[in-house]
């Protein structure tokens, strides 16, 4: 079974990946590879604290391509706590996630 780690999107600047505060997208990418070295098949969990929180969310997407967490492997937790797929938020339109 992957594993699963969670980015919790405090802000648009403040990331908790596994609790550990990280703010620059270079300590996030790197804590990302690390994990991704000890899992390729990491499933990585998005959760904003607050929906608006747009640039913070994709710091995370994109420090998690970088450090190659596979695309299949990227989880979105709603705002009434569900956890889905991106390509099941894709399919829900965008005014899901909001």
């Amino acid at each position: 079974m992957a594993k699963q780690i969670k980015a919790v999107v405090a802000d648009d600047d403040t990331i908790y990946l596994e609790g550990l505060e990280l703010v620059e997208r270079g300590a996030l990418v790197d804590a990302l590879k690390a994990a991704v070295q000890s899992d390729p098949d990491l499933i990585l969990v998005i959760e904003p604290q607050q929906p608006e929180s747009y640039k913070g969310i994709g710091k995370v997407i994109y420090a998690s391509q970088f450090a190659g967490v596979p695309v299949g492997g990227l989880r979105f937790t709603m705002q009434d706590g569900e956890v889905v797929s991106f390509a099941e938020l894709q399919a829900r339109g965008p005014a899901a996630a909001g």
